[in-house]
């Protein structure tokens, strides 16, 4: 009788069963029900848990390997539900509408792409969300843009480009305190490693901008439109230096390398003072701010959707799929079935460059084909965990490929769920603005290049 660890490995057929099922189950959740990923990767898990079984171990190595993935995911976890919180109150606090009314007064057509680049990639780190980011900035821009003349295609690259740069780099992000929580990477070492591969591209994207910029404006700013949002924030918000309390605060906090968790409730405190004292709300509307989210009537359809978001209800769906991606793959890994699909790809990552590429597009594929971000860093993150100490590499490395392509692709896909999102707020379909989405498909190159050419590529010690 084999004890559980001394069980020959899953057959890859036995392995590839749980994929397939929650491949299968996704598709028709997108394609024909049009529902949440939330239930295939539950199917996934519990078809992974019958193959184990199947295969010979008990359900106490069933439940720990669960229970161990999402433990190690418990902050990240937590962080959301803050995140969701400050996004909820920086809006209710004049916070993030300030940054858009004067933001809109530096805008001038030949400038408009690269500016517009670097406002969601500001907004995006400061609020920790690209999603955020494109649901207020990038629906303004595209308004704006497009009276210049400027096309749908490249606004919403340029807006999806900074917002998921930001967003990278924000130590308020989920995916980027989800992504090394899940490898047991310190977060600032996972972002100061990520800085090597976004910071060039993001030079690139803004110098592509910048001479695209030049030839796709056509006439002068739409003076009128600029007006409409600005007069519409003026009259339903108070402007004061104290707005820039909270974030220069953050700033500090995450520069002095405090803990993702004291920055963020820092952030959603000293928010709270600016809604009370500046906007002049009471303390029952900050409480109910905090849990249900901010809700706005201006009287105009379209600003009350960009404004009318966060709290921690806000969050509470991708916490769950968390959870279901975290049990799938937890299962997956503590039974040695990820270990027996990766022993039969030894080709693919015999050497650095190898395993990085291999790496990077098994996120891409997982981003095609499972429908979700969440997905496509945390398999191949406990894929490729083994691979990575084997070649001596430490592993900010692998997170830094698992954010290039599993986070930053996502939003290039239709039936992805950041896709769909960025179709659903700026109308504009994936594949389309992804040729101008610069960012967000030059950094998996980059990244890969770095592997091959072994620059930067930090060692085991």
């Amino acid at each position: 009788m084999y004890h559980d660890d001394n069980l020959p490995m899953p057959s890859v057929f036995l392995s590839l069963i749980p994929i397939a099922v929650v491949v299968a189950v996704l598709g028709f959740s997108v394609f024909v029900a049009e529902a949440e990923p939330h239930i295939a990767l539950f199917f996934g898990a519990i078809t992974a848990g019958l193959a184990a079984y199947r295969h010979g171990y008990t359900w106490n190595t069933i439940e720990e390997g669960f229970k161990d993935s999402i433990n190690r995911a418990i902050s990240s976890l937590i962080i959301l539900l803050i995140i969701g919180m400050i996004i909820g109150v920086w809006i209710a606090s004049g916070i993030v509408p300030a940054m858009m009314y004067y933001g809109f007064e530096i805008l001038v057509p030949e400038w408009f792409l690269p500016i517009i680049l670097i406002l969601c990639s500001i907004m995006s780190v400061v609020t920790g969300s690209s999603w955020t980011t494109i649901g207020t900035i990038g629906v303004a821009a595209l308004g704006i843009g497009q009276g210049l003349g400027i096309p749908p295609a490249a606004i919403a690259g340029a807006v999806v480009s900074g917002a998921f740069f930001g967003d990278k780099i924000s130590p308020m992000s989920d995916s980027t305190n989800l992504t090394p929580s899940v490898l047991g990477v310190d977060l600032y070492d996972h972002i100061k490693h990520m800085l090597y591969t976004t910071v060039p591209s993001f030079i690139i994207s803004l110098i592509v901008f910048g001479v695209m910029g030049w030839f796709l404006s056509e006439g002068t700013v739409d003076a009128e439109t600029i007006a409409s949002y600005q007069n519409i924030l003026s009259e339903n918000f108070e402007f004061s230096l104290l707005l820039l309390l909270p974030p220069v605060v953050v700033v500090a906090l995450i520069l002095r390398k405090t803990p993702a968790i004291p920055s963020l409730i820092a952030g959603v405190m000293l928010g709270g003072f600016v809604l009370l004292n500046v906007q002049g709300h009471s303390l029952e509307d900050f409480l109910h701010i905090l849990y249900d989210g901010f809700v706005i009537q201006t009287g105009w359809e379209e600003m009350d959707e960009l404004l009318s978001t966060g709290g921690m209800t806000s969050m509470y769906s991708v916490v769950s799929l968390g959870i279901m991606a975290l049990a799938f793959g937890g299962i997956m890994n503590r039974c040695n079935m990820l270990k027996s699909l990766v022993s039969k790809m030894t080709g693919l990552v015999g050497t650095r460059g190898r395993l990085t590429a291999t790496t990077i597009v098994t996120a891409l594929l997982i981003n095609i084909f499972g429908a979700n971000q969440y997905l496509a860093v945390i398999i191949p993150g406990q894929m490729f965990e083994g691979a990575y100490k084997r070649l001596g590499l430490k592993l900010n490395n692998l997170t830094r490929a698992l954010e290039a392509g599993g986070t930053l692709t996502a939003p290039l896909i239709p039936w992805n769920s950041s896709g769909a999102f960025v179709i659903s707020v700026m109308a504009v379909n994936p594949l389309v603005f992804a040729p101008y989405a610069v960012l967000c498909w030059i950094t998996p190159l980059i990244t890969m290049i770095y592997g091959f050419v072994n620059f930067k590529m930090d060692n085991i010690a």
